[in-house]
């Protein structure tokens, strides 16, 4: 146990001494995705020869790896009738460019809605976006956005995540790469996961744990809140004993 813990401790100081750095990869989620892993989630199950039930162990190593103008006229009108038939050519030629202005408007909402669904739609890797995602407990928090992110992430699995019993009866291990993207409303959407043969309960665990995920906010690229996608595998790995 003294072992485990001084080895926790040591991935620990490892993770934040390198917390910018991309620690891993796996070409057919990144192919998909384009982005690199950031974090590695550790699961170890207990596969007591008594049998006796123990809680899961796990232990995360994370890295991490931008006038209009108007013009005016005056007229000089001299008679009472020249400045009438001046008002109604003036409120003509201003109900002409009142159309001509609601036109122009229309069209610049049509552009700016066209833009704004293209950036839903884009997706930008986690360690090449200009301002990463962040949890909401991290926006008063004294660490830096990067040690933050990791920190909960950690947090957030250590907590939550737990090793199938089937996969723990059945024996099976192995990683699971799970990728998923982090909107730019904060939600989290298209998760995928790959892995071994008959791992499929595994990657229901790795998917249950991320869609447990809270809302972020959202990462940005050039100032506007933009689609961020996450990679990293989780460990699944069994022992005959966790003492």
């Amino acid at each position: 146990m003294r072992k485990l813990t001084l080895l926790l401790l040591a991935l620990l100081g490892f993770q934040v001494a390198f917390s910018q750095e991309v620690c891993t990869s796996k070409s057919d989620v990144e192919s998909i995705n384009e982005i690199s892993n950031v974090t590695k989630c550790i699961v170890t199950g207990t596969n007591k020869i008594d049998g006796s039930k123990k809680a899961s162990k796990v232990i995360v190593v994370s890295n991490r790896s931008r006038h209009k103008r108007r013009l005016f006229e005056n007229k000089e009108v001299h008679t009472a009738n020249q400045l009438h038939a001046a008002n109604i050519n003036i409120k003509a030629e201003n109900s002409n460019n009142q159309l001509k202005i609601n036109d122009l408007k229309s069209r610049i909402a049509k552009i700016n809605n066209a833009i704004e669904e293209e950036n839903s739609r884009r997706k930008i890797s986690f360690d090449t976006v200009d301002q990463i995602p962040q949890f909401q407990s991290c926006s008063d928090s004294s660490l830096s956005i990067v040690d933050c992110f990791n920190h909960e992430m950690q947090k957030h699995l250590v907590q939550n995540i737990v090793y199938p019993e089937d996969a723990i009866r059945k024996k099976i291990t192995g990683d699971i790469w799970i990728s998923f993207v982090i909107t730019n409303k904060g939600t989290i959407k298209n998760i995928i996961t790959t892995g071994p043969k008959d791992s499929d309960s595994l990657e229901k665990e790795a998917i249950r744990v991320v869609s447990l995920l809270p809302k972020f906010i959202p990462g940005k690229q050039n100032n506007k809140d933009i689609n961020v996608t996450y990679t990293f595998p989780i460990s699944f790995n069994l022992d005959n004993s966790l003492d």
